[in-house]
């Protein structure tokens, strides 16, 4: 591995990066894995909170969704109660058969 570092204005031959201090490498071996929890963190976070946003949107859809649900349930129990329907007969001239016009079932 080619690595080149400087002091002053010098470059460091392999042998004087080699004889860096323990201390010192430790210290950027801990800089760099803190640096990486650093970013898996904050990309976490932000990943958190893009799912709890969409995920209101999704509960927000689903209440619209059962409100109109309801309404619908509603409405159809409006439709098809007898007095609506007997008003509607009788705004088109229909009426109740007569009992000769009827047959019973054996």
């Amino acid at each position: 591995m080619n690595v080149s570092l400087r002091l002053g204005n010098r470059r460091l031959s392999e042998s004087e990066v080699a004889g860096l201090s323990p201390g010192i490498k430790a210290l950027v071996l801990l800089l760099g894995i803190g640096t990486a929890a650093g970013l898996f963190y904050a990309y976490t976070a932000v990943k958190v909170l893009n799912h709890s946003y969409e995920l209101s949107q999704e509960l927000a859809g689903q209440r619209e969704q059962l409100e109109i649900a309801r309404r619908l349930k509603v409405e159809l129990g409006n439709l098809r109660s007898p007095e609506r329907l007997e008003r509607e007969a009788a705004a088109r001239g229909l009426a109740a058969p007569k009992p000769e016009q009827t047959r019973g079932l054996k």
